[in-house]
């Protein structure tokens, strides 16, 4: 690479590292099933099946320095106490910045009616930020423009304490949740932001193969005197492909879209395969800044218990679709 693209390069990661840093240091995952675990805490995906998710996303892809990410959520039901505990770990890499970010969560589910539940979280863990001055001196010491003081400023170094809350409500075929991120207010080393996070799903299922799912998200990240606050809606409509109906019924693949207000279309894809399933969507950004799409891909694998007994409500209700009763 010649100098004058290395200079690009560099100074386009200077920009996101100042610009965007702290407001993107948790980011908005495109595939709900990210969404929901990784921001609330009360999410329980399954009650009969243990759950391991893994994910990744790739924004702005092709731009020197943009925001990397990683995901893992493992999550285990216990049906004689209505718990589930489980474990998230966000891996965040935005210009210089790192930022590991493990929790572990509780979830309890209480039975209201049936096929209909409300679960509540707490999550607990740390957040760790840091950088590598090596790397930044590195670029220093070629590019003029990149000083290692002015990053100093901005970037940050330590860890401190975190703490989630959530909750969710299942009633049949719609489902609707609330969680608050980032309780604490950080120390002297690092900096945490509250984002508050709500999410509405209905399904509807009026034949017997396919069903309809339109979707709402919104995300709040409340700023500071580095960032301003930031608003983020999602409208999303996703079309599923229902097999076994009369039996066990279960989803195959969907395909769907949604618009997110930044100006951003989002094109969503996945299937089941009874233990396994896969996701994968694509971020298109429709501003005059011309930024490059951004990809997400993830994996989930639901290992049946052998605790089968029956579960309090599980699968009473005569509507076809519940969060728990499709397989």
């Amino acid at each position: 690479m010649n100098l004058s693209m290395r200079r690009y390069f560099i100074i386009i990661t200077f920009v996101l590292s100042l610009g965007v840093l702290h407001a993107q240091e948790v980011p908005f995952f495109s595939n709900k099933q990210m969404q929901y675990a990784y921001h609330n805490p009360g999410y329980i995906p399954e009650l009969k099946y243990s759950t391991i998710s893994l994910g990744g996303r790739l924004q702005w892809a092709g731009l020197d320095g943009c925001p990397k990410s990683g995901f893992l959520s493992a999550k285990y039901f216990f049906l004689g106490a209505h718990s589930q505990v489980g474990l998230n770990l966000l891996y965040d890499l935005i210009g210089y910045q790192t930022v590991i970010n493990p929790k572990i969560d509780y979830a309890f589910c209480v039975p209201i009616g049936p096929d209909s539940y409300i679960n509540l979280g707490l999550s607990a863990g740390f957040m760790n930020k840091s950088y590598d001055r090596d790397e930044i001196r590195k670029n220093e010491s070629e590019i003029p423009e990149i000083r290692i003081d002015g990053f100093d400023e901005y970037l940050e170094k330590g860890i401190s304490p975190d703490i989630d809350v959530g909750i969710e409500f299942l009633i049949q075929n719609i489902e609707f949740g609330f969680a608050a991120n980032h309780l604490l207010r950080g120390n002297n080393h690092i900096s945490m932001n509250k984002i508050f996070y709500a999410f509405v799903n209905c399904n509807f299922q009026s034949q017997e193969w396919w069903r309809l799912a339109p979707t709402y998200a919104f995300y709040y990240f409340m700023g500071d005197e580095r960032c301003k606050d930031i608003q983020q809606h999602e409208i999303g409509l996703d079309f599923y492909y229902v097999g076994d109906y009369d039996s066990r019924p279960r989803d195959y693949f969907y395909v769907g879209s949604a618009f997110k207000i930044t100006k951003e279309v989002v094109f969503r894809v996945g299937f089941s395969h009874e233990i396994f399933s896969a996701f994968y969507s694509y971020d298109l950004c429709c501003t005059d800044l011309n930024r490059p799409g951004s990809h997400e891909l993830g994996i989930e694998f639901r290992i049946g218990q052998k605790d089968r007994g029956c579960y309090a409500n599980y699968g009473m209700s005569k509507k076809r679709y519940t969060r728990y009763h499709r397989n």
